[in-house]
């Protein structure tokens, strides 16, 4: 099997059952190390986390159950942990799973159990860190503490949920991330785009009420994250809101709906009297990244963990300039922009380091939504796309720069207004949303 060296660490009291776990594991391809006790578990693990950790319930000096028990409350549970026990009751394995163990299994242990338990964990380890970016927020950044507090509340209520944040926030992944709250597979998650469901002058306003009907009848239940709500006309609005309010909740189903509300629409919403509000929501907000500028480094660290994962590429270190000049940063494309940017650094050959002149030259090629301006095989391109793909590049960064205002673009660039509003057209650069 292929498991890139996944590390082991095998924590049991009984010499002999230690070195048959690590016979058969090491003969899977694994990595494996051991401890006698938590006392030797603790220090393996605060010099390097493994990927998968096998802890006895009954111990010499600290029980299983206290240790993981230390684990989970001081954040150190980033590998998934596998209770082993000769003698565990239904409680233990209760309070075992509660504190955030993967499985409890019993002695003894066959070839067989032990090395489909280890597949098992690593596969679920593999999966969550790949589906759940908002993970790296809820771990790394003091400015979510609050939000993830209001989520985890939102999370277990049948109530709408709206989740309010700026382009680029990333409201799918959490949205995801309430998802997996109650459910533990992604094959029932559905993201519907309002904006491409909404009827046109010609056709009944039916468009919405009936696929949401048909996405309910597919998936009996989990949960069906609506995007695309702030992008739709008034009138669409009027008729998505109306369409939830009456919309007979199904059983099992959470509705979560991605916005982007200003100050004023806040006020709206909350305002009886107008025709604008919705009558059983609850309203959490995203912080933009400009607010998480002190977290910048971990959420850097974070990003590169999570696309080795997921992508299997290369991991790279930035550098502490390059990480200070990052809090600096304004990040106009949000979480986004932070995640391109990481994975675009990665995709790069390069050193192991990244230095201040790469984040430079990347950031440059991404536009506001954190987007490559640029294709990276631009090499491969006849001289007309080429030239097709700097003008966009340039035109869009320096549309972003004079704030999206085309009469300053236009003196900026030299360009005559009428020829640079059908140059934009042509390029398919929406400088009327910008405006």
């Amino acid at each position: 099997m292929n498991n890139n060296k996944k590390t082991i660490l095998i924590v049991d009291d009984e010499p002999e059952i230690r070195g048959l776990m690590q016979e058969i594991l090491s003969e899977e391809g694994y990595l494996t190390s051991s401890a006698k006790n938590a006392k030797e578990a603790q220090r393996i693990i605060a010099d390097s986390s493994p990927d998968l950790v096998y802890l006895d319930i009954w111990l010499p000096d600290i029980d299983g159950i206290s240790l993981l028990k230390e684990w989970s409350e001081t954040k150190q549970l980033s590998f998934p942990v596998i209770m082993i026990s000769g003698h565990a009751t239904i409680e233990t394995a209760v309070k075992a799973t509660r504190l955030g163990a993967f499985d409890v299994i019993e002695k003894p242990l066959s070839i067989e159990k032990l090395v489909a338990s280890a597949e098992k964990a690593l596969i679920a380890a593999k999966k969550t860190t790949g589906q759940d970016l908002a993970l790296l927020f809820k771990n790394n950044c003091n400015a979510y503490a609050d939000t993830f507090l209001d989520l985890d509340v939102a999370a277990n209520t049948d109530q709408i949920l709206f989740l309010n944040g700026e382009t680029g926030a990333e409201k799918g992944e959490f949205a995801k991330y309430v998802h997996y709250q109650k459910h533990n597979k992604e094959d029932n998650f559905v993201n519907i785009q309002l904006n491409l469901l909404a009827a046109d002058e010609q056709q009944e306003n039916e468009s919405i009420i009936s696929e949401l009907d048909n996405f309910i009848d597919t998936i009996k239940e989990g949960t069906i994250f609506l995007s695309g709500y702030s992008e739709l006309i008034i009138k669409d609005q009027i008729q998505a809101r109306n369409t939830l309010q009456n919309l007979p909740l199904a059983q099992g189903i959470k509705f979560i709906v991605g916005v982007n509300f200003s100050k004023k629409d806040k006020k709206l919403m909350q305002n009886e009297e107008l025709d604008t509000i919705f009558f059983d929501e609850v309203l959490v907000d995203l912080p933009p990244l400009r607010q998480c500028l002190q977290d910048i480094p971990e959420l850097l660290k974070g990003c590169v963990d999570y696309f080795s994962i997921t992508e299997e590429l290369m991991p790279r270190r930035f550098s502490l300039a390059a990480q200070n000049m990052l809090t600096k940063y304004a990040w106009p494309g949000n979480i986004k922009q932070l995640t391109n940017m990481v994975h675009a650094t990665l995709l790069r050959p390069g050193k192991e380091i990244v230095n201040i002149e790469e984040i430079e030259e990347t950031l440059t090629l991404q536009g506001p939504s954190g987007d490559l301006l640029v294709q990276k095989d631009i090499l491969s391109m006849t001289m007309l796309e080429a030239k097709e793909q700097f003008e966009k590049a340039y035109l869009s960064r320096q549309l972003e720069l004079v704030g999206g205002k085309v009469t300053e673009l236009s003196r900026r660039v030299d360009m005559e207004r009428t020829n640079l509003y059908r140059k934009l057209s042509s390029l398919n650069i929406d400088y009327k949303k910008k405006q």
